[in-house]
């Protein structure tokens, strides 16, 4: 089951946290985080594939 991932945009920081609320990653940047996010997407569709 794919995890959403969401981003919050502070002035400082933007980080990546999950369905729960949970911070997964802090990025400096809003499009770094939307990088972060499609690159661990992209890892779960490799992983749903493997299987």
């Amino acid at each position: 089951m794919p995890n959403k991932l969401s981003i919050v945009v502070y002035p400082s920081e933007t980080i990546v946290i999950d369905q729960k609320g949970k911070k997964i990653v802090s990025c400096p940047t809003e499009k770094e985080a939307m990088e972060y996010i499609r690159e661990q997407e992209g890892s779960e569709d490799n992983e749903s594939q493997k299987r």
